[in-house]
């Protein structure tokens, strides 16, 4: 697995605007307000993107762009991201589960102020044997 991906990216300025757009993506673009922040949202649109496309298990495009076809006033950069953090954000993220439990022992619990979330996931660590 790559530990990182650089994709190329278009920016123009327009009205004051930088738009910032991921020619290999769909629906991949942002824009600030100055150079330096269309940089920075264009790195966090990107590592958006990327989440998206790991969470639904979907392929990466390759990274390529038309040099040619370029308009005179659109500038060429690249954004690098860093996919293991990625990957961790996508496999810890959480996931809400409905579980029905008798009325006494919810009361019971709650009484004590036990957190259901804890007490399952420590449940299920012991029961797959996972030491953490």
């Amino acid at each position: 697995m790559k530990k990182r991906v650089i994709y190329p990216y278009t920016i123009c300025l327009e009205d004051g605007v930088y738009y910032v757009n991921f020619v290999n993506f769909d629906n991949c673009f942002t824009d600030g307000k100055s150079l330096e922040e269309a940089m920075i949202n264009a790195k966090d649109v990107l590592e958006a993107t990327l989440f998206v496309m790991i969470k639904n298990n979907l392929e990466f495009p390759m990274a390529s762009i038309e040099l040619e076809n370029l308009p005179s006033d659109v500038r060429l950069a690249y954004a690098d991201v860093w996919i293991e953090p990625i990957f961790e954000k996508v496999e810890n993220q959480a996931v809400k589960k409905t579980l029905t439990i008798p009325k006494w022992l919810n009361d019971a619990s709650e009484k004590q102020g036990i957190n259901f979330s804890n007490i399952l996931q420590t449940a299920l660590k012991d029961e797959l044997g996972i030491k953490n």
